[in-house]
C-alpha cells in the first residue's frame, strides 16, 4: 500500500471517527463499508501487508474507543476489548489478508 492511499484511507477514517460525535452502529456500518472497500483492493493474494492491516485495525480500534470514551487515556483503552468490537460487526482488515 503506497502512503499516498494509506494517508487517503486513514483520512476517510478520521472522517468517521470525530471524537465529539457518537458512538453507535451507524459508525460501525460506515467504517465497514470503508474497510471493506480497501481490503478487497488491497488485500489479494499476492499481497504483503498483513502487518500493516494489523497496525491498522489497532489504529481504528483506537479511535473508536476514543469516540467512545472522549479520552486517550491508556486504561480507558483496555476497558473496550476486541471480542466487544467483533459482537458490535466491526470488520477487521486483517480477516481479508490471505
Amino acid at each position: 500500500m503506497r502512503d499516498k492511499s494509506l494517508k487517503k484511507f486513514k483520512d476517510k477514517i478520521r472522517g468517521h471517527t470525530v471524537r465529539k460525535h457518537n458512538f453507535g452502529p451507524d459508525v460501525i456500518m460506515r467504517l465497514n463499508r470503508v474497510i471493506r472497500g480497501t481490503a478487497n483492493y488491497f488485500c489479494t493474494e499476492f499481497a504483503t501487508m498483513r502487518i500493516l492491516a494489523e497496525n491498522l485495525d489497532k489504529w481504528i480500534r483506537r479511535r473508536l474507543r476514543c469516540m467512545k470514551f472522549k479520552s486517550k487515556s491508556w486504561t480507558h483503552n483496555r476497558k473496550l476489548k476486541l471480542k466487544h468490537f467483533k459482537t458490535l460487526g466491526l470488520l477487521s482488515l486483517k480477516d481479508f489478508c490471505y
